[in-house]
Formats: structure tokens, C-alpha cells, sequence
């Protein structure tokens, strides 16, 4: 359908460029003061808004970006929610923003604006009289803004400002109609071509810095005069802000076919200044960095990369027109940096890497600056196209040798062939807000590059650059659409373009090749090549003699299959090349000689990933430990990495020197991803096999009973519709076989017989990991030869207004069924209030001492069922008929303090206890102290209150140890499926 719809956008995009093109033009004249002790600007502006377009026009959409930071409903506050950024929402109302005192008039009338209540940050002018083709109106309004302190782009950090985004901007309207757009963290811009004239009045001792150029002479005098001075000595972290000057100036900026204004000032700034000549107009270009004295040796050689920057660009795409370009060093939170005409701010994270950024950020002054694109609905037309240029650039200037920027690279290529494998990266062509988080920055930028740099190879260098060049000389100052950069392109090549524009940007197809078969033929080779993918695309072949390359040939792009014929037969090696981004780039090599001409298996050891042309088999130590098998070790084989196999193992065999035998552990998967439905599939077998229990008793020595675990599973992740979508929904079906060792006291010496156990689970789970309120529930049925039961499980995090801190809600309730009437048999099976090792007869769980009834093993628990937290024995406290419970768990309001207040409760028609006391209760309770360790992974219960059959069983048990023997904990491992954790600690270095 993205297909169709994009299809429809490039026909409608070419029958209006046939039409005589047109764009509208906006002049801009603002006067601002700053108010540098309560952060507010005071502002008055003049718009000349020329309509030249062949419609009339009866109403102007304006921008009022400020009124983002407003409170947090905006669109940008509940995009940051979103996205797990919370800083915002729990930010002061003092610390926020907005603009107000709008008073507009329309060439000297009244004029009302209108503003929906759900994007106060655009407004609509009505106008009195149409807007006739060809004609003007002078639109009129002063405005207050109160900066809000960084949350984005714009504000401020103390008494320096980052002002952007910050006066009332008319929104484009082009041949598509209208695009007004609420101000977005994750989404950049889209605005009109023309002049902006701004006089800044602030203290006099504030360095700014502006679009455009400064049109005062004492200004310029003193900033060359600032760029004249030795680098400080004292480069220590000390940037104390001077005190403002009592005394104001008025600093006047100006600059032509700009769509936008923006001004930094800082009073702490060191000032750098060169120049340059930019390629093909020959103009003397001045450079500008102004940074804290405290990044001095960093920011050295900023007017250099800004140098390189102008001369790169300017060969491979288009002369730079402006006479300043320039970067500054702020305080930022939409990425490493942010582009604006003329100007670029660098956050003060980029510290490694820096080059890189600057290259990246400067860059945008064609993408988008000069190429005015809709960045909001095409993102990769400037940041997908400007991350191709930085990285030739950086390539160009060697810095790729630098180690942050070979970690940089590593960590692109890591993620977008991770996600990729995974089937998690996303269609290119599309809105920035359909993006997740993620995928923003790897399919947008780093994908969109891979892309292009595959495209240049294919049309040739030449011919990309010169359709790059006719692209810029046509529509620079201008409003391209993808159809217009197709046509630019397609016009400077005679190979089709379709594949590129209509399958690679528009679906997330994976690309797959293969060679299938290569034969001699005379002083040549015949090469089979397979395309196991959705889109006819070309690719490229070369043949190696060891690893000398021999020769290179492009196929046509194709389906299915094709052949190719290159010259020689002397080749030991053929190759896919890697321009195409491999989904499986195992199968992209083909060996001349060997018994398998396309396998290859490397042995590596511990973990790693697997970024090359072969299978990865890694071996590791292996260590276990439990109360039985005391130290077990072995060796770990595993092929689990980045990007994750499709058939994925995990194997463990140990030697346990306390029981002198085999024991370990092992998963082996398979993972589908179909298209219709569910969006993964996985058939995965698991086994176990270790002791659980030992006894001393009529043996000569000890005797241990062991288990032996198997099972079956299918796991199915159900489709979600949004990319950005925070559900995760699955479908567990799931066999177990159980063989384990029971003892036979007798008179005799004791024995151990082996009983046989199937079982069988389906379980339906929804989880929705929403930044605020996050809450997920389960379904869950098993069967076994002498039960059945059914449970429900909800878990929910109810967030207070005081970051990091909340109430935990879970609750549950079962059902139990008994199919032997046998209660002897059955009472394993039972819901349980308390749930521990003795409960676990699935042998999901990971547990110290399974058996154990004495020491640190005998107070370890689970989270399971009713969900109380003191460890109870010998099947106490469980029900055969149903069970609810419900169980709580607040912080407390000291920050970083990891205490938190539990409190569980529940209710059955009658407990089973087991001991002297034989109470009949129907309800129970207890609360305490949890303190969680090492995010949550231990946490350690401390029962304070409770109800009398527990104190009851604790002192009739435990005596004077009850309080201590109380205490339980619990290791968060119940859960863990390493077959999936790759990706899941992805996700959390990103987050």
C-alpha cells in the first residue's frame, strides 16, 4: 500500500512539475531585546508575505513554535513521551515555555488568529480580503517569548541562549496546498525562501552569533579583534558566566534566500575565524567557531572543518552562496548538533567524534538549507543525503582511521543489519513521526546513506555527480520532492532507476543474493546469481585471486534469478560485493575449491559479532552452580550475536564435581518472520538437565535426585500497525517432558525410581512498555495428567509526578482443577500464595537449592501466582479450588534510595496449611520492606506486618530464627530467554 501511495505522489509530482513551477516568498524583519534576567524576548516583527502561487488565498497557517514548550500536551511533549524521554514532563512550570502578547494586524487592520486547542503552536489568520495571485500583504505582530531552559532546540542554559524556532513563521503552502506543522523534537522543518533582517538588543558584553551576515562595524571590529587572541592557556572545566554589562548594544544581522533565523549568545565564547573559497563561485567565504574556553584543544580546528566542509560539498554538489558559515559550541538535546542557515550549534557532548558532527551539521546548510525539502515528510531527502556527503567527507579527509569514527561506523552498521535481520527497520519514504525512536536514526540516516552510496556505484561516480550537481543548480533556493530528485538523477543515466526510488526507499524488503553455481566456460566464467528478494535489483560481482581483485561486473537489476559472464577462469573466489546492504551476507561468498562452496565456519571465542561472510561458532567457559551439584563447568557453544541468526543455539555441557556427573543446559531456535498476521515466529527446544534434592539417609554416602527437562515451544509476536507502537503481543504454545528422580525410603537402603511427567502450556501475553503507566497482562493454561488450571496475571506501574518513583500494582487470579482425586498427587499442582522452588514443576525457574530447607537457598522465591513474598515449605498456604490475590509495591520519595513498601493480600474458599495449626482461613496478608538491587534484579523482602496464620507458621517453624527466616529474595532470571536477549539489550543501550 506504501508502494501504491508513494507511486500516486511521484505521478501527481511529476504532472505538477509539468506545470509552471512556483513557490511563495516571505521577507522578514524582526526587532528583539533579550532579557537576560528573567529569559524573555521582546520582540516586534514585519512579515511581507508575497503570494505566487495561482491560488487565493483566504487564510495564512503561522508557526508559533514557542507555544511547544508550553505544558505537556503539546505534540513535542507527548512526542517525547513517546520516545522515553521524561525530562520535559516532569520539568517545572518556570523551566517551560511559551509566546504570547500576539497582536496581528494585516497591512494596518485588525486581525484575528485563531489557535486549536490541540496544537497551540500553530495559528490561522483570516484574512479580511483574499490573497490574490501575484499580490502582497504586510503582516504585522509583536510577541513576547519566554525561553524555557533546553529541553530541545530552543532556550537557554543560564545566560546562554540557543534561540531557534522562536518568532511567528508562515507555513509553507506549495503545490501540494498547506503544511502546517507542530514543532517536533524527532521531525525537523519545512519553511518559505526570503530575507531576514533582525536587530538583537542584549548586554554588551554577549558574543552572538546569526544567520546571515552582521551589518555593524564595531561589531565585526570587535569580533575580529576576539579572533585575533592566543587560545587560553587555562583550558580547565571552569565556565563561570561573566556578569552581564549594564550597558546594551544593538546587533543588526541580514541575509537573502534563507527560510529561516536564528541567533546564539553566550558571553564566555572564545572566537575563531578563517576563510575560504568556495569551489565553482569563486567567493571569499568567512569562517566563524566560537566555543568555551574549556573545549579550546577540541574546537581548535573547528574553522578547518568548516573549511573542508565548504570545499567538499561545494565539488560534489553545489557552490555554498553565502558570505559567513559558522558553528558554535551549546547545550542541545535534539542530537549532537542542529542546523540553521548559515549557522550550525554543536552540543557539548560531541567531544569525540567531533569532527564528524561538525561535518554532519555544516553539511545541512545544502540539505535542506539550500534544498529546501519537506524535512517532516521526507526525512531522508536532507539527513539521509546529508549522511552519505559527511561520510564521503570524512573518508575523503581520513577520518575514518579515527577510532571514534571506526566505532561509529561499527555501531551503524551493527544496528541497521540487526534490525534489518530482525525485520524491525522500516520503509525509508515516509513521515519522520512514523518512525520509532530507532529507526529515526538508522533507517533515516545511516540506511538512506548505504542506499546512496549503492546507487553512485551503480550509475558510476561521474554520472551520480553529475545528476547530483543538475539537482542542486535546479531546485537549490527551491522546494524539491522525491520526484524531483528521481527525474535529476534519472536524467544524467541511461540505467533504470525504478529499483532504487520505487523498492529500496518505499518497502523494508532485506536484499539477499547469492551465487548458486559458477562453470567455465572457455577463457570466461559463467556466474548463477540468485535474488531471494522482493525487488529486481542490481548488484555487483567480483572474483578474487586470494585476495588480489581480479575483475568486477554489475548485473542488470533482476528477479529470481539471472547469469553473468566475466572474463578469466583464474579466480579462487567469487563475491557479492557489500555495496548491496546483505540481509545474510553468510551466503554472499563462493569458494572455487573446498566441500561446500558456499559454507564457511569460523571459530571464535566468548561472544562477538558477526559482521562478515561467514558462520560464527563461538565457545566460552561455562559455570554453574546450585546446592546439589555444588561448582559444575564446561564449555559454552553458542552462535548468539549481532545480527541474530535465524537458527540460533546455546548449548552448555558441564561436569558437576560435586555429583561426578554431566549436567547443563541448552536452547536451539528457528525464527520466521511472515507477513501477514504475526510479525515472528520462533520454534524453539529447550533442555535441562541438573539435581534438585539429596539425602544421606539408609545410603552409603549421598544420594542425589536429578531431573531431566525437554521442551517444545512456538512463540508467536503478533503484528503491530504502528511502527512507533509500544505493544508487544505473543502466543506461547508450549510441551514440557519431565523425567525426575524420586526416592524409595524403605527398610532397605534407599533407591531412586524415575517418574515420567507431559505437560502442556499456552499462554497469550500483551505488553505495553508506554513511557508513563506501563502495564502488560497474561493468560495462562496448563494441563497435566492429573490437573489443569487457568491464571490471569496483570502487572501495572503507576507513575507519580517525581521522576523514578511509583506504585507497582500486580494481580492475579486462578483457577484449579483436579483431574486424579488423589490429593497426595495433585497438591504439587495447587495455586500457591507463595511461590517457590518446591512449586516449580516445570523446571522453568533458576533456583539456588530446589529442595532446599535450611540457609540462603530455602528463602529464594518467584513472583509467580499469588505473589507473596514469605517463602513457605512443604506446600503451605495453597488453594485446589481458586486463588486472588492482589500485591502492591511503592517507592519512596528519596531520590536514588532503592526501598520500596510492599503489601500483598488474598483470597481463597479455604488454605491447605499442612502443619500443627490447622487454620482454616480464607484470606491472607503481609507488608514490609523491599529493597531492589542492580535494577531490579535482587531484591530482598523484609516482612514487618502479617496476617496470624503466617506469624502462626513462622514461629511454629522457625522459633526464635522466625523474623530472619521470613526474609526472601529473588533473582530475576525466571524470564530470561537468552535465544532473544541480543536484542533486547540493543534496545537498552539505545534507551
Amino acid at each position: 500500500m506504501k508502494q501504491f501511495v508513494f507511486f500516486l505522489l511521484l505521478l501527481s509530482s511529476v504532472r505538477l512539475s509539468a506545470q509552471t513551477y512556483w513557490q511563495q516568498h516571505v521577507d522578514t524583519k524582526i526587532e528583539v531585546r533579550l532579557d537576560d534576567r528573567n529569559h524573555f524576548l521582546h520582540a516586534h516583527e514585519e512579515i511581507i508575505y508575497t503570494n505566487n502561487s495561482p491560488d487565493t488565498l483566504q487564510s495564512i497557517y503561522l508557526h508559533i513554535w514557542p507555544n511547544a514548550y508550553k505544558n505537556d500536551h503539546t505534540p513535542f511533549a507527548k512526542q517525547l513521551e513517546l520516545n522515553g524521554t521524561t525530562s520535559f514532563y516532569y520539568a517545572k512550570s518556570a523551566d517551560r515555555g511559551y509566546i504570547d502578547s500576539l497582536d496581528f494586524t494585516v497591512d494596518g487592520l485588525g486581525a484575528e488568529h485563531f489557535i486549536a486547542e490541540n496544537t497551540p503552536d500553530i495559528t490561522r489568520i483570516d484574512l479580511r480580503a483574499p490573497l490574490l495571485p501575484g499580490k502582497s500583504i504586510k503582516i504585522e505582530t509583536p510577541f513576547l517569548v519566554k525561553l524555557p531552559k533546553v529541553f530541545s532546540r530552543l532556550g537557554h542554559t543560564d545566560q546562554a541562549y540557543y534561540i531557534s524556532q522562536w518568532f511567528p513563521k508562515p507555513a509553507v503552502y506549495d503545490r501540494l496546498g498547506w503544511h502546517p506543522i507542530s514543532f517536533l523534537d524527532q521531525g525537523e522543518f519545512y519553511s518559505e525562501y526570503g530575507s531576514y533582517d533582525v536587530s538583537i538588543t542584549l548586554p554588551r558584553n554577549y558574543i552572538v552569533m546569526a544567520t546571515g551576515n552582521c551589518l555593524d562595524e564595531k561589531e565585526n571590529t570587535w569580533l575580529d579583534s576576539l579572533a585575533r587572541l592566543l587560545l587560553p592557556s587555562d583550558t580547565s572545566n571552569n565556565n563561570e558566566i561573566p556578569a552581564s554589562a549594564l550597558e546594551t548594544k544593538t546587533v543588526h544581522f541580514h541575509e537573502d534566500n534563507v527560510h529561516d533565523f536564528a541567533w546564539f549568545a553566550d558571553k564566555r565564547w572564545v572566537v575563531r575565524k578563517d576563510t575560504v573559497t568556495s569551489p565553482g563561485s569563486g567567493k571569499v567565504i568567512a569562517v566563524w567557531a566560537a566555543f568555551w574556553p574549556s573545549y579550546s584543544r577540541i574546537w581548535a580546528g573547528a574553522t578547518e572543518d568548516l573549511r573542508e566542509t565548504v570545499l567538499h560539498y561545494g565539488k560534489w554538489v553545489g557552490a555554498y552562496p553565502y558570505n559567513t558559515i559558522k558553528a558554535v559550541l551549546g547545550d542541545m538535546r535534539a542530537g549532537g548538533g542542529m542546523e540553521y542557515p548559515t549557522i550550525t550549534v554543536i552540543d557539548k557532548s560531541a567531544r569525540t567524534g567531533f569532527r564528524t558532527v561538525v561535518v554532519h551539521e555544516a553539511g545541512h546548510n545544502w540539505f535542506y538549507g539550500l534544498l529546501g525539502s519537506n524535512e517532516r515528510d521526507h526525512a531522508w531527502m536532507d539527513e539521509g543525503l546529508n549522511t552519505f556527503y559527511e561520510k564521503k567527507t570524512t573518508k575523503a579527509l581520513k577520518q575514518e582511521k579515527d577510532i571514534f569514527t571506526a566505532v561509529t561506523r561499527l555501531n551503524e552498521d551493527l544496528f541497521y543489519y540487526e534490525l534489518a535481520a530482525t525485520h524491525n527497520d522500516q520503509p525509508i519514504e515516509q513521515t519522520s513521526a512514523a518512525f520509532s525512536k530507532l529507526n529515526y536514526g538508522i533507517d533515516v540516516y545511516y540506511k538512506t546513506a548505504l542506499l546512496l552510496n549503492w546507487l553512485q556505484q551503480y550509475m558510476g561516480e561521474a554520472d551520480f555527480e553529475k545528476g547530483m550537481k543538475y539537482y542542486f543548480d535546479t531546485w537549490h533556493f527551491k522546494h524539491p520532492y522525491p520526484a524531483d530528485f528521481r527525474e535529476c538523477m534519472q536524467r544524467n543515466t541511461t540505467k533504470p532507476l525504478g529499483w532504487f526510488f520505487e523498492g529500496m526507499l518505499t518497502t523494508s524488503h532485506k536484499i539477499d543474493f547469492t551465487i548458486t553455481k559458477a562453470r567455465i566456460k572457455g577463457d570466461s566464467t559463467e556466474i548463477a546469481i540468485k535474488n531471494n528478494s522482493k525487488i529486481a535489483a542490481p548488484v555487483l560481482v567480483k572474483a578474487y585471486l586470494r585476495d588480489s581483485l581480479l575483475t568486477e561486473r554489475w548485473t542488470e537489476p533482476f528477479m529470481s534469478k539471472t547469469t553473468l559472464t566475466i572474463p578469466g577462469t583464474t579466480w579462487n573466489k567469487l563475491k557479492i560485493d557489500s555495496l548491496a546492504p546483505d540481509a545474510k551476507s553468510a551466503n554472499d561468498v563462493y569458494s572455487r575449491y573446498g566441500l561446500s562452496h558456499r559454507f564457511r565456519l569460523k571459530v571464535k571465542p566468548f561472544i562477538g559479532l558477526n559482521l562478515s561472510h561467514e558462520e560464527k561458532l563461538f565457545i566460552a567457559p561455562a559455570l554453574g552452580y546450585n546446592q546439589y551439584d555444588g561448582i559444575s563447568a564446561g564449555l559454552l557453544f553458542h552462535n548468539i550475536t549481532l545480527p541474530e541468526n535465524r537458527f540460533r543455539f546455546l548449548l552448555a555441557p558441564m561436569y558437576s564435581f560435586e555429583t561426578a556427573g554431566l549436567v547443563g543446559a541448552g536452547s536451539v531456535g528457528y525464527v520466521w518472520y511472515p507477513k501477514v498476521a504475526f510479525k515472528e515466529i520462533m520454534l524453539q527446544g529447550d533442555a535441562k538437565m541438573f539435581h534438585y534434592n539429596e539425602t544421606g539417609l539408609n545410603t552409603n554416602g549421598t544420594l542425589y535426585a536429578g531431573y531431566t527437562k525437554t521442551a517444545l515451544s512456538l512463540d508467536f509476536t503478533l503484528n503491530e500497525n504502528e511502527g512507533q507502537s509500544t505493544v508487544c503481543r505473543t502466543l506461547l504454545l508450549k510441551g514440557y517432558n519431565v523425567m525426575e528422580d524420586n526416592y524409595n525410603f524403605g527398610a532397605g537402603n534407599t533407591t531412586i525410581t524415575t517418574s515420567q511427567k507431559v505437560y502442556g502450556l499456552v499462554k497469550y501475553h500483551h505488553n505495553n512498555t508506554r513511557t508513563f503507566n506501563p502495564f502488560q497482562y497474561a493468560i495462562e493454561a496448563q494441563l497435566g495428567a492429573d490437573f489443569a488450571k487457568i491464571g490471569a496475571e496483570g502487572i501495572a506501574r503507576v507513575d507519580y509526578n517525581r521522576k523514578g518513583k511509583a506504585l507497582r500494582v500486580r494481580a492475579f487470579a486462578g483457577k484449579f482443577i483436579a483431574v486424579t482425586n488423589d490429593p497426595a498427587v495433585t497438591q504439587r499442582y495447587n495455586l500457591n500464595a507463595s511461590f517457590s522452588a518446591v512449586n516449580d514443576y516445570l523446571y522453568d525457574g533458576t533456583y539456588l537449592g530446589r529442595s532446599a530447607t535450611s540457609k540462603l537457598a530455602a528463602q529464594q522465591i518467584s513472583i509467580q501466582e499469588g505473589g507473596f513474598k514469605i517463602p513457605v515449605l512443604n506446600n503451605v498456604y495453597r488453594s485446589d479450588n481458586w486463588l486472588a490475590t492482589i500485591n502492591l509495591s511503592s517507592d519512596l520519595p528519596i531520590k536514588y534510595l532503592p526501598v520500596r513498601l510492599f503489601f500483598d493480600a488474598g483470597l481463597t474458599p479455604n488454605f491447605k496449611p499442612t502443619l500443627e495449626r490447622n487454620s482454616s482461613s480464607t484470606f491472607l496478608y503481609e507488608g514490609g520492606v523491599e529493597v531492589s538491587l542492580i535494577n531490579n534484579f535482587i531484591s530482598v523482602y523484609v516482612p514487618i506486618i502479617m496476617s496470624s496464620d503466617f506469624q502462626n507458621y513462622l514461629t511454629d517453624t522457625y522459633g526464635k530464627k522466625s523474623f530472619a527466616r521470613g526474609i526472601s529474595f529473588t533473582l530475576n532470571l525466571q524470564n530470561v530467554n537468552w535465544l532473544k536477549s541480543p536484542v533486547r539489550f540493543m534496545k537498552m543501550a539505545v534507551n
